[in-house]
Order: C-alpha cells, then sequence, then structure tokens
C-alpha cells in the first residue's frame, strides 16, 4: 500500500468535490452539503487547509435554525440540482425558526461537530486562530445540543430520539425496519414525487426500496404539515427512536464541548450534566448484555429493538461503557456475526454477517461504511484496544487503496474488482483516510 499515494488521491478529491463555498459530498449523487458529512470533511481539510475546514463548518451553520436544529440539508446555489427531496418539497420556511434566506431540510443528523471542533483544534499548528475559532462556534454547537435535549428527550433521560431514519445518517439500516413497517402505505395519501437517486442502474439495487421511500416522504409530509412544531411532531409521528450511535456521537461531542468550554473560559455547567445523563441512560436503557452491544429503543412501541448493527458499537467513541462492557464490544465484534472469518471478511459489516437478510452491498445492510469504521476505531482506542483498532484502520485503507474512495464497501475479501459499491470520489472516505494516515504525525 503506496500510503503517499492514498493522501495524494484523497486531497485531490477534497480539492475537486470543494466548489467554494463547501465540499459536495459526491457531486455526481450528493450535490449540497450534508450536516454530518460536512463534519467529517472539516476534519480530514483540517490537515490540508485549516481556513477551507472553518468555512465548511460556517457554511453549514448558516443553515442552523433558530431553535438551535441544525439541518440534514444546507442547499447550494443551485437548489434544485439532481437531488430529492429538494427545498420545494421539505418547505421549511413553514417553520419559525427557519433561517431566513437559507434553503435547507427540515431535520438534523448526527451531531458530530463538537468533537470535530476539538480534533480541529488538536490538530491546527496557529493555535490563536484556532481559539478564536472555538469562540466563534461553541455557542452554535452548544445551542445545538440544548436543541436536541429540549425538544427531542421528552422524558428528560438524557437520551435523544431521531424521527426519520435520514436523522440517523444509516438511512435504510435495518433498525429501522419494524418502525416502518408500522406505517400502512396503502392507507396513506403519499405526495408524488419522484427519486434523483436512480440513475444508474447497477447502483440503484443497492439503494433503498421504494416502499422504504414512501415511507420517507410521508415522514417529511407529515413534518411539515405540522410546520416543524416539536410537539405537534411528537404527538403522532410514528417513527420515534433512540439510537445508540446517535446517542454515542452525542455523548462524544458533550465530552468535547466541556473540553472547549474549560480552553475558552464558559460555563460548562449545561453540558456536563447532559453528558453525564446521556452515558448514565444509554447504560440504564440501550445497553444488552447478552449479545455485549447497545441496542436501539423504540418510543412508539416502547421496546428495545433486538437487531444487531455496528450502530450497537457507536458508544465506545462517547466512552459510554465501562471497561467490562467494551471488553464484552470487543468480543462480539470478533465474533463471527460482524468479525466472520478473518480471512474473509473485511471490518467492520454495518449488519451482523448472521442475519438472514443481510446484504453485503445494499445501502446500510451489510456493506462497510469509512465513516463508522472510523468512529471505532477511534473509541477502541479510548479503551487502549489498539490491536483492534489497528485492524480497523488497516482494513478501511486497503479497501480504499484497493477499490478507490467508494462510498461503501463489500465487507467480503474475495468481492474484488466489485468491492466499492454506491457512488465514488466520496468525499468523507477521503477526509478520513487523511486522519488515519496523518493523525500520529501531531504527537
Amino acid at each position: 500500500m503506496d500510503t503517499e499515494a492514498l493522501i495524494r488521491q484523497a486531497r485531490t478529491i477534497l480539492d475537486t468535490n470543494w466548489n467554494g463555498q463547501f465540499t459536495k459530498p459526491a457531486p455526481s449523487l450528493y450535490p449540497h452539503q450534508w450536516n454530518w458529512d460536512a463534519g467529517f470533511i472539516a476534519l480530514g481539510n483540517a490537515y490540508h487547509s485549516m481556513t477551507r475546514a472553518m468555512d465548511e463548518l460556517r457554511h453549514l451553520f448558516r443553515g442552523q435554525w433558530q431553535n438551535g436544529m441544525l439541518p440534514q440539508i444546507v442547499f447550494g446555489d443551485d437548489p434544485q440540482a439532481r437531488y430529492f427531496p429538494g427545498p420545494d418539497f421539505w418547505q421549511a420556511h413553514r417553520s419559525p425558526h427557519a433561517p431566513a434566506g437559507v434553503a435547507t431540510s427540515g431535520i438534523s443528523m448526527p451531531p458530530v461537530h463538537g468533537f470535530v471542533l476539538w480534533e480541529m483544534y488538536q490538530i491546527a499548528e496557529d493555535k490563536t486562530v484556532a481559539r478564536a475559532f472555538l469562540k466563534e462556534m461553541y455557542p452554535k454547537v452548544l445551542a445545538l445540543h440544548r436543541y436536541l435535549y429540549q425538544h427531542r428527550d421528552p422524558e428528560g433521560e438524557g437520551l435523544v430520539y431521531i424521527r426519520h431514519p435520514w436523522e440517523g445518517g444509516t438511512d435504510n439500516s435495518p433498525i429501522w425496519d419494524a418502525a416502518l413497517a408500522r406505517i400502512d402505505i396503502a392507507q396513506l395519501d403519499i405526495p408524488p414525487y419522484e427519486r434523483k437517486d436512480l440513475q444508474n442502474p447497477k447502483a440503484a439495487e443497492h439503494r433503498p426500496t421504494q416502499q422504504d421511500y414512501d415511507r420517507y416522504v410521508y415522514l417529511v409530509d407529515l413534518f411539515r404539515q405540522r410546520d416543524y412544531d416539536d410537539e405537534r411532531i411528537y404527538a403522532d409521528c410514528p417513527f420515534l427512536i433512540q439510537d445508540p450511535l446517535f446517542n454515542g456521537v452525542l455523548s462524544w461531542s458533550n465530552e468535547a464541548l466541556i473540553k472547549i468550554g474549560s480552553l475558552i473560559g464558559e460555563d460548562i455547567a449545561e453540558p456536563m450534566q447532559w453528558h453525564e445523563l446521556t452515558i448514565w441512560s444509554m447504560n440504564e436503557k440501550l445497553w444488552d448484555e447478552e449479545w455485549g452491544i447497545y441496542n436501539a429503543y423504540d418510543l412508539r412501541a416502547q421496546e428495545i429493538i433486538p437487531v444487531e448493527t455496528s450502530s450497537g458499537f457507536m458508544p465506545l467513541c462517547g466512552e459510554v461503557p465501562d471497561q467490562e462492557q467494551a471488553e464484552a464490544m470487543l468480543r462480539t465484534l470478533e465474533s463471527a456475526a460482524f468479525g466472520g472469518r478473518p480471512e474473509e471478511t473485511w471490518l467492520c459489516p454495518t449488519y451482523s454477517l448472521l442475519a438472514e437478510d443481510v446484504n453485503f452491498q445494499k445501502y446500510w445492510r451489510g456493506p462497510v461504511w469509512i465513516n463508522l469504521n472510523w468512529l471505532l476505531y477511534r473509541g477502541l482506542l479510548r479503551y487502549d484496544m489498539e490491536e483492534m483498532a489497528e485492524r480497523v484502520k488497516q482494513h478501511s485503507l486497503q479497501l480504499l487503496d484497493a477499490h478507490g474512495f467508494f462510498e461503501y464497501f463489500d465487507p467480503r475479501r474475495t468481492a474484488a474488482g466489485e468491492g466499492g459499491c454506491g457512488t465514488d470520489t466520496f468525499s468523507w472516505s477521503a477526509a478520513l483516510c487523511l486522519d488515519f494516515l496523518l493523525r500520529e504525525s501531531l504527537a
């Protein structure tokens, strides 16, 4: 593996996908700015161009709503460019909180921005400039977290719910199947729409199904019909799920806000309270002792969702489990469910390899994603699990080296030339490759 060549290729992708205001996740499929993509991209760009990394986050937070919600998409200058749903469908202007003059979607995504800011500060050579940027961004990220705890945690548990699969970032994960299945599309008036993600016939079979999309569209219509009012949506939204990935990422970003606030002289009592409560509640409510993994919880059905996906490992990055729990998670990661046969499997598949409906090339239902591998890698390092962390890192780099900077990858080593899936020249794959390869140089 030629690491210098990988670095050059990753930087070229980030340069090419930069449009002067933000970095497109992938020009051919995702022409606008996505929420957690922008966080990962900013982290990678911090090694490459700190100015661009800062501008990436500034552009994203232009779309922040007045109530603190940070939208899943901030639309670019051509808001209708090859993507559905566009701003005309979202109708975010129905909310009195939507930003004036900035077209956005009406949902959010996993809140990576707190820990991304802290990582950028660690990378920065000019700490004076970096500290000024922390002071600029800290109140914006704090407002996002405050929105989540005030409007997405109705019982005050410290566990935030998502109300659309897209908010979880893992769009058609098997975690959502049961909740979505309760939405009987035959009984609903689904607004007319045209998907823009099926141009490539080969890739189309790996995308979410039409039935999935009908339910996604139904939920968006429900939100806009209620003018994006959180209380009204909570009253009758059929999809309300406390996700271990979302809350694990939130925990890590809470921790980062505590560090940032301490550095710049802010009162950190609020993020400290959030942090402690989220960790406690995740362990009380979402931890599965038998499986050695965290589960999601369905608030509508009032039950745990017993589906083994790699999202259940993500609380490691937020240092949610204790050491004993982390060791149980490591055993699960090494088991046939996720480790498969080591000589045949790339870490880490997003769905249990033992599941009857695992699909090695279908969006979030089996493939390896670089961003989740990166979160897993950083989580393992927090528990001194260097050997497994290094395996996850090397598997990620070998996939990128063998197939290119794709959106996701077939976890089977025998996949050969078809191992790269989805769209290519994918920005967060490039950005996180840079962090994998350059982070040690900071020491």
